[in-house]
């Protein structure tokens, strides 16, 4: 057979495999919509109607779901990794244990929804309303969340390392044994957050707030930032050996027993603040206003 008719035959063949994977997979969607299955991955739901489902466990990775509605849907542990629920509205929905891992969540309501256990490792919810939503031991790397609504969320456990909180709300989060290691939290608000024995090493802090925020045991090695607001925040014994937080605010914090040694604290204020005990070598206040209320040389 000379090239001509081989190349021929050979696009005719891409064809017909194309025009068969397309019915296929129409009839996937036909079959999921009539409820004759749970599973459609990388089909075409835009604008479905799945009030009222039961998708537990169903696979729905890849999928488009934009402007599809879930009024008391069901997507206990389902997959959805990969889906597109850009500004889905799955307020108080049960997502415990769902994979969500690199689905695009932009400007989704997830408020009070139970994400206990979830994947949503390289999520985008950059803008979500995830307010007092479960989140405890759910994986969260590298996650943007960048001005996502997280005030007041049960996240003990959760694993935010290398997330992008930049300018989120958490206020009031509960974040007790988290993990945020070199996570951007530039700008962002954790206004008395819960941090308990949490690790943010080597996490961006620059114009944080996270005044009255509760950082006992905390290890905070390796941070950096500028005028990060750490005001009456209980820091006792956390761990700050080699942190770059130039200009911060330690107005009566608590810093007993704290691990200060290889700091920069340059320009901090550390007025009223409780440093008993704590560790100082190789630490640096130089024009840090010190709990006596002096100007470090």
């Amino acid at each position: 057979m000379d090239r001509p008719c081989a190349a021929l035959l050979g696009t005719l063949a891409a064809m017909m495999a194309g025009m068969t994977g397309a019915t296929a997979a129409a009839q996937d969607r036909e079959a999921f919509l009539a409820g004759q299955t749970i599973n459609c991955p990388g089909c075409d739901l835009n604008g479905a109607n799945l009030d009222r489902r039961d998708l537990t466990g169903a696979n729905l990775s890849g999928a488009d779901l934009r402007g599809a509605t879930f009024s008391r849907t069901i997507l206990r542990g389902a997959n959805l990794s990969g889906a597109n629920l850009a500004g889905a509205s799955l307020k108080r929905h049960d997502l415990t244990g769902a994979n969500l891992t690199a689905a695009n969540l932009s400007g989704a309501t997830l408020h009070r929804a139970a994400l206990r256990g979830a994947n949503l490792s390289d999520a985008n919810l950059a803008g979500a309303n995830l307010n007092a939503a479960v989140l405890i031991s759910a994986k969260l790397q590298r996650a943007k969340l960048s001005q996502a609504l997280l005030f007041q969320i049960e996240a003990g456990g959760a694993d935010f390392t290398s997330a992008d909180l930049s300018a989120a709300l958490m206020g009031s989060a509960r974040l007790i044994v988290a993990r945020l290691d070199g996570a951007d939290l530039t700008f962002a608000d954790l206004w008395e957050a819960r941090l308990t024995n949490a690790s943010l090493r080597g996490a961006t802090l620059t114009e944080a707030n996270l005044h009255g925020a509760t950082l006992l045991r905390a290890d905070l090695s390796g941070v950096s930032g500028e005028r990060t607001n750490l005001t009456r925040a209980n820091m006792r014994t956390s761990n700050l050996s080699g942190a770059v937080l130039r200009g911060a605010d330690f107005f009566q914090a608590d810093l007993a027993d704290a691990d200060l040694s290889g700091a920069d604290l340059q320009d901090a204020r550390l007025a009223a603040a409780k440093l008993f005990n704590a560790k100082e070598t190789g630490a640096n206040f130089h024009g840090a206003i010190m709990p006596d209320n002096s100007l470090h040389p």
